[in-house]
């Protein structure tokens, strides 16, 4: 026992740091982009998809994703030092984040190199990228090493929120993979593959992944996150949460990208496809706002029995002692 908690409590330790290390670039790339901006607003409206660049850089380096993982990060970390019992799960969750989002990176940034102001600029994001995918390995083996095998169990998720999430998870996430199929049909197939592997070459920072990679993997995590919540499964409320944020996150910078161009103010003018995709983006904001509060509900704590529990169940009245003890007693 003595050992095994020694390990767990090691685990727990390098699994804080290698947040700190995954954490660290986020942010280090986010102040390059604030100190090359004119206005600290050109970093939003970059982050909502508009194209903003600065006048001495030859392109950005972050996208709305490097906040959110480098947020991740940190309450993932926040959640191994307090030892919640959901602190394995989000590790996997965020590893298996990393790794999604940052492998096409390895050939977007190795494509060519990028001249200009500051030469070596794709090279310091190219290992950034590679740094991380090495560090969410990294991480999924640590998340496995410090799992609690004492086969207790772990409780569930109660009926009504998890109910309430997967609906409207499934809902953002087969929303989103009806764009992508009428995107092949309009594009392509070869085109749009194009699109998802990162050959098109069109990007607006270093660290974006392909766009339609980046809405595939949104697709990707919500419903696998359905079939966990679904099932009231605890472990899969991390990867729930983070893909409930991801699609809050875009949602909300999709909008306001929209009422900035002032597509919102005349929305009935519009044509049916550009309505529909306004409609689409609406309902995935407050799916994923909606979603992310659900899945904040404590859970149904397991109540272990008999001698686990050190004590007698609710509603449970022990036997009554015999009227008469038995002789020498």
């Amino acid at each position: 026992m003595g050992r095994r908690r020694a390990r767990a409590r090691g685990a727990g330790g390098f699994a804080v740091l290698l947040c700190a290390l995954l954490a660290l670039p986020c942010a280090a790339w986010i102040a390059r982009d604030v100190w090359v901006a004119e206005h600290g607003a050109d970093i939003w409206w970059l982050w909502a998809g508009e194209p903003v660049r600065p006048q001495e850089s030859p392109v950005w380096a972050t996208t709305l994703l490097d906040p959110l993982l480098g947020l991740g990060y940190l309450c993932t970390a926040a959640a191994v030092l307090r030892r919640s019992p959901s602190a394995n799960c989000a590790l996997t969750a965020m590893a298996a984040a990393t790794l999604l989002f940052r492998l096409p990176l390895l050939r977007t940034l190795g494509a060519e190199r990028l001249s200009g102001p500051e030469p070596g600029v794709r090279e310091w994001a190219l290992v950034t990228a590679g740094a991380a995918l090495l560090l969410s390995v990294l991480l999924l083996i640590t998340a496995s090493a410090g799992r609690d095998r004492t086969g207790r169990p772990p409780g569930r998720l109660r009926l009504g929120p998890a109910a309430l999430a997967a609906l409207l998870l499934g809902g953002a996430g087969l929303a989103l993979a009806g764009w992508q199929a009428y995107w092949v049909r309009e594009m392509g197939w070869p085109l749009y593959r194009d699109s998802v592997i990162g050959s098109t070459g069109v990007f607006r920072a270093l660290l974006q992944p392909p766009l339609n990679w980046y809405l595939l993997s949104l697709v990707l995590l919500a419903l696998v996150s359905v079939v966990g919540v679904a099932q009231r499964a605890v472990s899969m409320r991390p990867l729930g949460m983070l893909a409930a944020a991801l699609l809050l996150a875009h949602g909300t910078a999709r909008l306001t990208a929209e009422q900035r161009a002032g597509l919102l103010g005349r929305f009935s003018a519009l044509p049916a496809s550009r309505q529909l995709d306004v409609t689409t983006w609406t309902f995935v904001a407050l799916a994923g706002l909606v979603a992310l509060f659900a899945l904040t509900r404590p859970a149904d704590s397991a109540r272990p029995r008999g001698s686990e529990a050190g004590q007698m169940p609710p509603g449970f009245t022990p036997p009554a002692p015999p009227s008469k003890l038995p002789p020498n007693w």
